[in-house]
């Protein structure tokens, strides 16, 4: 292992070998890697271990009686001090309300390969249900985005402006009928704000502040925290803007950009350190799954120069991703597009183009859409075609099944160094 990729490498497999453990003992079986690691993993694992065990996420009062008023916001409250969700049918938009009800224990698991509300609401920091006998509306809550939300969606149809708004912030509420079109055609993870939503942004900055010399690295990282409020931090567009802030920083110090190896596992680290139980989150997992394999694959390949070496590259990007989530998404879902690596990569260019101008749109409303609308109906029309295609099949997949397929897609990954020519 290079040099480069220890601390980086070593800090992320520790602090996933600590929080998976917490979960599932076996998974301290990882610290086979400690030899090879050392002294990160060894650094890494210690850390985030004594995070949890010494700092753990409190437990709500059960039983408690609750009565007020309180902001709900994404169907959460806090009472009591803990972070809770608002179980209420029908489920309550954001604003405030006079609640009243009593704090309970989440559910677990029911049937295989059911919804777990317990992992589901530890991966948010929530430890309780707050369930609601009564809920009387107040009003709305105030929300200092809602101006760049107007912009945003001027000039644009209903549809396209539920999509250009799922694009540029990630707020997927107003497609429920899309959104399902976009997950059987296996692109939902563009609606799921990430490193292509970061890097367009950094790019602006750092290209539009060129004069400014090593300081517009400085001033581009800055906005990564604006864009975490404007957006709300998902697991993947944290883990992004650590990556991109990793790098920013070490530009404006002068020790170059972090790797993407390094990168990822430095964000790993620092994202369970903060919250260990991210891990159970879905988005996380994706994110951090998607990412390795682009890492593992494409820098491996040397691809021929000019338009067939982009298609190429297009190509063994989108196998890469889908090969890596594979058994995740089927175990969550029960099934997986084959049409997926067509759909991905006749969606980037689309996509390429939307997230800047939903940028730019952010900023001068009604301007760029009569370029966005074609665009986000494009986008729309390619979800709805794809979704078609025929999808594999398959139910509830155990731990040692994954560990089966990731060990057999490793002599695929050092057959990769080929050429496509």
């Amino acid at each position: 292992m290079r040099p480069s990729w220890t601390w980086g490498v070593g800090l992320g497999a520790g602090a996933l070998v600590a929080a998976w453990g917490l979960f599932a003992p076996w998974a301290f079986l990882g610290l086979g890697l400690l030899p090879f690691l050392r002294l990160p993993f060894a650094l890494g694992f210690g850390l985030v271990l004594a995070r949890a065990l010494f700092f753990p996420l409190p437990e709500p009062p059960w039983g408690a009686a609750v009565e007020g008023v309180f902001a709900v916001r994404g169907g959460f409250t806090r009472a009591e001090g803990h972070l809770l969700w608002v179980s209420h049918y029908p489920p309550l938009p954001d604003g405030r309300y006079r609640l009243r009800g009593r704090i309970a224990p989440p559910q677990g698991r029911t049937n295989p390969g059911g919804f777990d509300q317990r992992a589901w609401l530890l991966s948010r920091g929530a430890k309780g249900v707050l369930r609601a006998e009564s809920a009387e509306p107040l009003g709305p809550l105030p929300d200092w985005r809602e101006g760049f939300r107007e912009r945003l969606g001027a000039g644009l149809s209903l549809e396209a402006r539920e999509v250009v708004e799922g694009l540029v912030l990630g707020d997927k509420g107003g497609l429920e009928t899309a959104y399902p079109l976009f997950q059987r055609a296996g692109l939902a993870h563009l609606l799921a704000l990430s490193g292509l939503h970061v890097g367009v942004l950094v790019g602006f900055a750092v290209l539009g502040l060129y004069p400014l010399g090593r300081w517009r690295y400085l001033l581009a990282l800055a906005l990564l925290p604006f864009y975490l409020l404007l957006a709300g931090p998902s697991p993947s567009l944290v883990r992004a803007s650590l990556m991109a802030g990793l790098s920013l920083l070490g530009l404006f110090l002068g020790l170059g950009g972090a790797g993407v190896v390094q990168a990822l596992g430095l964000a790993l680290f620092l994202q369970l350190l903060l919250r260990p139980e991210a891990l159970l989150g879905l988005g996380f997992q994706l994110s951090y799954l998607a990412v390795l394999g682009l890492a593992l694959v494409l820098p491996a390949l040397r691809l021929p120069p000019g338009p067939r070496g982009y298609l190429l590259g297009g190509v063994a990007a989108s196998l890469a991703v889908q090969a890596f989530l594979l058994p995740l998404l089927l175990h969550r879902f029960g099934f997986a597009p084959l049409l997926a690596p067509l759909a991905n990569l006749l969606a980037l260019p689309l996509v390429a183009l939307l997230v800047p101008l939903g940028f730019l749109k952010l900023f001068l409303g009604a301007l760029p859409a009569p370029l966005v609308e074609p665009l986000a109906r494009g986008l729309l029309l390619l979800a709805g075609l794809a979704a078609q295609g025929p999808l594999l099949r398959w139910g509830e997949i155990a731990p040692p099944g994954c560990a089966l397929y990731y060990l057999g897609l490793a002599p695929l990954l050092l057959a990769v160094p080929c050429r496509l020519s």
